[in-house]
């Protein structure tokens, strides 16, 4: 258990004072919900694409320069201050908006309307955190003035912080601000589905999904074991990584100590359970596998027929296998500079030099469809003869690249890597395009890259 003694307190009180003050900017993922789209899968679906992108389901949180700007005004810890802020703010304004369209009260959106609504998340987050206590905290009361004002809270408040960086962060020192336990995003999951059944069920208690969290880490515990014993060699990295895996699940020590056990002797395919049918859940394993498939900087293909044996294990089709493998790659390609053990890891770099080999093979084999769909968009046509003659503004260059990106979209064998952006996808298209049709401020960058 971490000591506060040499970490500043009172910085969840500041978030908190400050989120009442300043409601939610929701992000993409979120603006376009429909009100009255309440199932599960929806909501799943959202979280999945905000963690993925913001780096908590991969363990390697994106600290975003406004978000180090934040931590510091609020005066959060150093160094793990941007880490459990990103937290705490995917964490409050996903419950949020969940919690708005279950209650079907989205048409509210006055200040007292909003203070309430944070106010009983928090209430959510402290029964969570900590389920066999009891704090006198009356909803009646605005929350600014409870943050001011009430002991109880603040004391709780206090607790919670330890908690939080316990469990979100690891210690020790990072330039970056982005150590993160890899086991956040599990956390964070199983709040939030307990949060939305307590929205539709008012007696419902925490301890379900705190044992499913707990079921969960266990699980993937096995399937990191499997995963390094697949060449039926262990190598000291990732032994190491291993131990460090199992002293950030938080388990009981007794869990500890049996599961570190296992790595002492084979563990296979058939030892790992999937207990869970929720997909976000499954490409969460399937995705750190993938990750850890790099620690020992050894070329990241020994352990892809384990990976393919569990993914199969998990209902996922071979094509869905290696979205998973290219999403992992496209995370990396955006975001290497804030990814510091991977910057100079051999086998991240194989990884992404495999799937830019593969995209490159898919779109040379395509380009007769791809140039086909090209002549049949006329605004796109149009654009692309214009920019043999003249420079295309920034509006008309983007409208190229969204419109080069949807006709991909609807080539099947490169609608997988289609991604938001197309980091990777993008450059080598206009690279294998069969004739220079654009201007050369498209082609700055090398596919490569």
């Amino acid at each position: 258990m971490v000591s506060l003694v040499f970490e500043k307190t009172g910085w969840l009180n500041r978030y908190l004072s400050y989120r009442a003050a300043t409601p939610f900017v929701l992000s993409e993922q979120y603006r376009n919900l429909a009100e009255g789209k309440s199932g599960e899968e929806i909501f799943d679906d959202c979280l999945y694409k905000e963690v993925k992108e913001n780096g908590i389901l991969l363990g390697c949180p994106v600290i975003k320069e406004s978000l180090a700007e934040m931590a510091e005004e609020l005066d959060f810890p150093q160094q793990r201050g941007g880490t459990v802020l990103l937290y705490l703010e995917t964490m409050f304004s996903v419950a949020i908006i969940e919690n708005q369209i279950l209650t079907s009260a989205s048409h509210n959106h006055s200040k007292d309307s909003y203070q309430l609504r944070l106010l009983n998340i928090l209430l959510l987050v402290l029964k969570y955190h900590f389920p066999q206590s009891y704090y006198r905290i009356p909803k009646e009361v605005p929350l600014t003035e409870l943050l001011e004002q009430n002991e109880s809270l603040n004391g709780v408040l206090t607790k919670l912080e330890e908690s939080l960086i316990d469990a979100v962060t690891l210690p020790g020192y990072s330039s970056l601000g982005n150590r993160q336990n890899i086991f956040a995003f599990s956390k964070l999951y199983f709040f939030l589905l307990w949060a939305r059944e307590t929205t539709r069920n008012d007696s419902s208690t925490p301890s379900k999904y705190i044992e499913m969290d707990k079921q969960l880490r266990q699980e993937m515990l096995i399937a990191s074991a499997a995963l390094i014993w697949a060449d039926d060699y262990i190598a000291s990295a990732e032994q190491q990584v291993f131990e460090k895996y199992i002293e950030q699940s938080g388990l009981e020590e007794s869990m500890q100590n049996e599961l570190g056990r296992r790595i002492s002797e084979p563990v296979k395919t058939a030892d790992v359970k999937c207990s869970f049918t929720q997909a976000s859940i499954n490409r969460y394993m399937v995705e750190l596998l993938i990750l850890l498939s790099f620690i020992d900087n050894q070329e990241a293909w020994q352990e892809r027929e384990l990976i393919e044996n569990i993914s199969q294990k998990l209902g996922f089709s071979s094509d869905e296998l290696e979205e998973l493998y290219f999403t992992v790659a496209e995370f990396f390609s955006v975001n290497s500079e804030r990814l510091e053990f991977l910057k100079n890891n051999a086998a991240a770099k194989q990884l992404q030099d495999y799937m830019n080999d593969k995209v490159f093979m898919l779109v040379k084999k395509n380009v007769g469809n791809i140039m086909k769909e090209i002549e049949e968009t006329k605004e796109l046509s149009e654009l692309l003869v214009k920019a043999t003659t003249t420079t295309l503004t920034m509006e008309e260059k983007q409208k190229v690249q969204d419109q080069l990106m949807d006709i991909v979209k609807t080539i099947p064998a490169l609608a997988i890597f289609a991604l938001p952006g197309g980091g990777i996808l993008l450059p080598i298209l206009i690279k294998v395009l069969p004739f220079n049709i654009l201007p050369s401020s498209f082609q700055e960058e090398p596919a490569s890259n």
